[in-house]
């Protein structure tokens, strides 16, 4: 029996059927090494390039034929075991794509509760279709922060549940819980996702201008101008860093307003870069 070399195989595929192709599917996952035999020389006449690929591939697939029927217990557990792995991928695509629209639904709603309306004590009541209402921002931030972090601790595989991570440690920032909002925050900067990661990160470096922490917040913004992502771009960090060094060193800020300038004048980045240098003056 002659069996087909790799490129013999290689031409065989391009007339073959999904059966024939699943059979030699299964001795490539096997790792079959079959034996190579020499072709006999001799001459065929009237022989056209297709029937000699048909030949060759009848060749290749009735040995593959052969060595399934002597072997046919690894077959069936190759067999059972492919099945199985193409089932649970698919179960886990499946469960993923239930889970980020589950979590989706219901950070929508959170978010809902995060820019609901503040409605002072003493006020004209809303109209009914307003949806809930709060007091206080302080109010409004505790009660969506506690829908951010369900969802957070549910969802923790999944795109929105991330979102709703770092959401819960803005809404801390503006019920006032700094520490807390700190903690949640660090989380956030250190996931996988760094678009996610790059949001925190800022929010963080607000979080330390804001409390005396200066350096801290000039290294963020300098990670981030050098590791930009599609939630924080360079730029954006290079205003906030420039901002930063505004009242503590004019002459850096000026330096990155006029590099903002060169990298790309019609941005919005560089009009930004323009009116500050103008203010400076």
């Amino acid at each position: 029996m002659i069996f087909a070399t790799k490129s013999q195989t290689s031409n065989s595929r391009l007339h073959d059927t999904e059966p024939r192709l699943t059979t030699l599917r299964f001795l490539a996952k096997l790792k079959v090494s079959l034996p190579l035999i020499p072709p006999r020389r001799f001459q065929v006449p009237g022989y056209t390039r297709r029937q000699l690929k048909e030949d060759k591939f009848a060749e290749t697939a009735q040995g593959a034929a052969l060595w399934a029927t002597g072997h046919r217990q690894t077959v069936i557990w190759t067999v059972g075991l492919v099945l199985i792995a193409v089932l649970l991928t698919a179960g886990v695509i499946t469960w993923r794509s239930r889970q980020s629209d589950q979590a989706n639904t219901e950070l929508s709603a959170a978010m809902r509760t995060f820019d609901a309306q503040l409605v002072p004590a003493g006020s004209p009541s809303p109209a009914e279709d307003a949806g809930p209402t709060f007091p206080t921002m302080a109010d409004r931030a505790k009660a969506a922060q506690k829908q951010f972090k369900a969802i957070a601790d549910k969802y923790s595989t999944v795109s929105p549940g991330r979102i709703a991570r770092y959401m819960s440690g803005i809404a801390l920032i503006q019920a006032g819980d700094k520490t807390g909002a700190e903690q949640e925050l660090k989380t956030v900067a250190n996931f996988s996702d760094k678009d996610v990661a790059a949001l925190a990160k800022m929010a963080l470096a607000s979080t330390y201008r804001g409390t005396n922490r200066a350096s801290e917040a000039i290294a963020i913004y300098k990670d981030l101008s050098e590791h930009p992502t599609v939630t924080v771009s360079k730029s954006q960090a290079q205003l906030e860093l420039a901002e930063m060094y505004e009242s503590t060193d004019p002459q850096q800020a000026a330096l990155i307003y006029q590099q903002l300038q060169k990298d790309d004048p019609r941005s919005p980045a560089a009009q930004l870069a323009s009116q500050k240098m103008a203010k400076s003056k």
